[in-house]
């Protein structure tokens, strides 16, 4: 199963990711996994990353970027170790992934929710 991929293999995950993600999020990412409600932990902190990414002079696409590091991180060592993981946990981490970077894009243009933004398009 995907969390505990994920979870078996966080210390190599946090390492391949380093400048890319905090380990925060991996950690929010297993709970999400398990099945635990998590939003408005990873609103939290994708808000924040997004904002300390701008303070630092990265641009929004970069800050879009650092959540599809995530998730090609997880696929590669995925593959890697021949890992079982469901379309459902696949579904699941692109839901996080999808909500983390709306919320951090939100952030990042000073905008407060990230679903106006989406709603608009």
């Amino acid at each position: 199963m995907l969390h505990e991929f994920v979870s078996s293999n966080r210390d190599e995950l946090v390492r391949r990711c380093r400048s890319r993600v905090s380990e925060r999020v991996l950690e929010q990412l297993v709970r999400a996994l398990r099945g635990a409600p998590a939003a408005l932990e990873v609103s939290r902190t994708a808000a924040l990353h997004g904002k300390a990414l701008r303070e630092q002079g990265y641009t929004a696409g970069q800050v879009v970027q650092d959540y599809a590091d995530i998730a090609n991180t997880i696929a590669e060592l995925a593959a890697e170790h021949h890992a079982a993981v469901t379309a459902g946990e696949l579904e699941t981490l692109n839901r996080f992934l999808d909500s983390a970077i709306a919320d951090a894009v939100a952030s990042y243009g000073g905008l407060t929710k990230s679903r106006e933004l989406f709603a608009r398009h």
